[in-house]
């Protein structure tokens, strides 16, 4: 009887320590993103798990817990592994089959997508002198104005520029940094926003009231098939 019970004991510590070993929190922060466009609903499925590249940490453990694609683990490894790294991040969206490696060296983000089958990389360059006039000329005067005047953005902003291999690298998606706006506090903005752009906001108290809680640190706009593209992106201050 006490063997029997010791036997049990054994495998009930094994199996809360494998459980604890897997859902240990390793990360640095969870990154939530909620894309708007024209011709759909929006998505929210979209999550980015980011690690701490100037601590140590187990990059093969982490690609192993989050199943990352063998392939982007190639790429990874033949382009990415051997530059200086500030962070790493992992993003996936299962609801359209995309993952996606980033590294941020301290000063580009570089990045390799899966999609479906297709694989892709991408690049974000920091504007240290970015101006309005350049949104100006991308979204017209009168929506860059407003989105400058609905989330009180200074001259000053912080500016990534994205270039992609589907696009030949060319600039097509501006990412603006938001200094932690809770998203229920700016909601009639975000409202405005949208509507202004054109974008589809069906449901959108249900995204709002969902994730009221959440603070906004980046806005992505962009352009697809001449309509703009808008997506926030939130995580617990």
């Amino acid at each position: 009887m006490i063997l029997h019970f010791t036997i049990i004991f054994i495998i009930g510590l094994i199996l809360y320590y494998n459980f604890s070993l897997n859902h240990r929190r390793d990360y640095k922060y969870i990154e939530y993103s909620c894309k708007f466009s024209k011709s759909k609903t929006y998505n929210d499925t979209r999550k980015l798990y980011a690690f701490d590249s100037t601590k140590k940490i187990d990059v093969e453990t982490i690609f192993k817990k989050y199943n990352v694609d063998s392939k982007l683990i190639y790429f990874y490894n033949k382009m990415l592994k051997k530059r200086p790294q500030t962070e790493l991040a992992y993003g996936e969206d299962n609801d359209v089959n995309v993952a996606k490696l980033y590294i941020n060296d301290g000063s580009n983000i570089y990045g390799i997508e899966k999609r479906n089958t297709d694989y892709s990389i991408r690049i974000y360059k920091p504007d240290l002198y970015f101006e309005k006039d350049e949104l100006d000329t991308f979204l017209g005067y009168e929506k860059s104005s407003l989105f400058y005047k609905l989330f009180n953005v200074p001259d000053d902003v912080v500016v990534y520029k994205k270039y992609d291999q589907n696009h030949d690298f060319k600039l097509n998606f501006y990412l603006i940094y938001l200094e932690g706006y809770k998203v229920y506090d700016y909601r009639e903005q975000i409202k405005a926003l949208l509507i202004k752009y054109d974008c589809n906001i069906e449901g959108i108290d249900k995204w709002i009231n969902k994730n009221k809680d959440y603070y906004m640190y980046w806005v992505a706009i962009g352009k697809k098939n001449n309509s703009i593209e808008i997506t926030f992106y939130y995580r617990i201050k």
